[in-house]
């Protein structure tokens, strides 16, 4: 595929005054943008006016048809363009008189009766076309009659009073656009004549004969420009790519109804699309057999052989990413329980990292999320594997193979270790919660719906303590396996002699017991930092386990 592709520094009176209307595809975000943004490029805006210096914005990426004279895609850009909108807006009804400022606002027709607005969103995620469409209707009448109703005794705008993001950053740009060039007109509109002569974008256009070939083409570079660094997130061109997929079979209403659930169904899981893809990968990567260092996510999606968006259809892929979904979403209810897996789950998310969370899902993946007691054997293995390693992200690579054997309907090593001691689990590292959860679930049978890891002692509890801990030093006992607590009742700060009465409120005996002879010893501590370090010998070493 050729790429026709033309890219000319441009003021914006010329990015803005042209016959095109300019159109967000439907599979774009919404408009985000937010004060910060706003405010960075108002200031910057002013700064260079203020010198009298000419400023550059950035570029916008879009897609032009030949069939289609009406209209331009916009591929990358929106936020820049729907912000400058907005303020040519505000300066619109600032000085009605300055009719350019209309006609970057507005597009005829070819007979001059009607008119469209210069953006059209598309957007299915969000009203936004609606919005626009609000406040380009808006008079200086309206504006600050709303400006005034959500300005605070500070003189800022109170965001959650407004009714869009739009009119949020449409009443940003009046009130400091007054605020500055208070009765100045002169000035204002010497401003606006550097915003249209002086200021530039850089506009890339990539042509096709038709809206699909000129689009793919304007993704190609949009692609390879957000692979350079600028901050763009993978699910938007996975998104875009989906999208195109629906719309080669004309289902894109289908599609966005999907997409939207899928959406919305990451941000009940309080997860990223990204998230998602990324599970995603490692059970593509599974089937493939890949055990390598991971590529970036983009990349791995896009230049591919063997990714999806090559290989199978957008339903299919949709499926796929709703089928993770729903593991996620029966592993959450899963810990939420007092069941058997319910415990070990609970260990794997005290690790501290994701590399385990890859297998198990997959593990689901593949055995259509069956929790029975094969799965118990597969979450004890991967605990024991990547609790033995210590908190490290070099297990990936043997959890790689994990995944593979896993994708393959392998059995996986058990990952006994039987040369261990009780003196391995001297020094726990950033897994000591992890360990104390670990040797809690070992010898108790119900699991925790959920649990606080607490300490026993404290260095400022050494006045509080018994005789014979006078001549230890704290410091080798605070982080030890023998003074965490795992508690089903909320952790406290008290000072070690309230701790008795406290621990009574647990249900867990253990907790209750701690302090039967009146005080907690040394020998108390010792003898409990055994008994734990033990537990964990029998989990680790097969000779002492199952």
């Amino acid at each position: 595929m050729s790429l026709s592709l033309s890219a000319e520094q441009k003021e914006l009176l010329k990015i803005f005054r042209i016959e095109e209307q300019y159109v967000i595809p439907s599979y774009q975000r919404p408009y985000s943008w937010e004060f910060d943004q706003c405010f960075q490029l108002y200031n910057d805006l002013l700064a260079a006016f203020i010198a009298k210096q000419d400023y550059f914005i950035g570029n916008i990426i879009i897609a032009k048809a030949e069939n289609n004279k009406d209209s331009l895609d916009v591929i990358d850009g929106q936020q820049r363009l729907v912000t400058l909108l907005l303020l040519f807006k505000v300066l619109y009804v600032l000085q009605p008189e300055m009719k350019v400022l209309q006609q970057l606002l507005e597009k005829q027709d070819w007979e001059g009766i009607n008119t469209v607005s210069r953006i059209r969103s598309n957007v299915f995620e969000a009203n936004d076309e609606e919005a626009i469409t609000d406040i380009l209707k808006c008079t200086i009448e309206s504006l600050q009659m709303r400006l005034n109703a959500v300005i605070d005794k500070n003189g800022k705008v109170t965001e959650r009073k407004c009714d869009s993001r739009f009119e949020a950053n449409t009443l940003h740009f009046l009130n400091w656009i007054q605020y500055y060039f208070k009765n100045k007109p002169a000035d204002l509109k010497e401003f606006i004549h550097f915003l249209l002569k002086q200021v530039y974008l850089l506009p890339i256009e990539l042509s096709g004969l038709t809206q699909d070939e000129s689009n793919e083409k304007a993704l190609v570079i949009f692609e390879t420009i957000n692979n350079r660094g600028v901050n763009l997130e993978d699910a938007d061109i996975f998104k875009a790519r989906l999208y195109n997929k629906a719309r080669n079979v004309k289902e894109e209403k289908i599609f966005i109804e999907q997409w939207i659930e899928f959406k919305n169904s990451c941000q009940s899981l309080n997860l990223d699309i990204d998230d998602i893809f990324r599970f995603y990968s490692h059970i593509i990567r599974g089937k493939e057999g890949i055990t390598s260092s991971e590529t970036n996510l983009r990349v791995f999606f896009i230049n591919e052989k063997f990714s999806p968006f090559e290989l199978k259809k957008y339903k299919e892929v949709l499926n796929d990413l709703f089928r993770i979904i729903e593991i996620l979403e029966a592993l959450n209810q899963e810990k939420a329980k007092q069941t058997e897996v319910t415990k070990w789950l609970q260990v794997i998310d005290a690790y501290t990292n994701q590399y385990p969370k890859y297998a198990i899902v997959n593990y689901l993946f593949v055995n259509n999320l069956t929790f029975d007691e094969r799965f118990l054997s597969f979450l004890k293995s991967v605990i024991r594997y990547v609790y033995y390693q210590g908190s490290t992200s070099t297990v990936k690579f043997e959890v790689y193979n994990i995944i593979k054997q896993t994708s393959s309907h392998l059995e996986v090593d058990s990952y006994y270790y039987e040369d261990i001691s009780p003196d391995y689990f001297n020094y726990l590292g950033r897994l000591k919660k992890g360990f104390a959860l670990l040797a809690y679930y070992i010898s108790s049978d119900v699991a925790l719906p959920t649990y606080n890891v607490d300490k026993i002692i404290t260095l400022k509890d050494k006045g509080l303590l018994s005789e014979d801990w006078q001549n230890i030093d704290l410091n080798d006992i605070i982080d030890s396996l023998g003074n965490f607590l795992i508690l089903d009742i909320p952790k406290r700060y008290i000072p070690f002699d309230k701790k008795p009465e406290y621990f009574k409120g647990s249900s867990i005996k253990e907790i209750r017991e701690l302090f039967n002879s009146g005080k907690f010893t040394f020998s108390d501590y010792k003898s409990r930092d055994n008994e734990l370090k033990k537990r964990l010998v029998t989990f680790f070493k097969q000779s002492t386990y199952e």
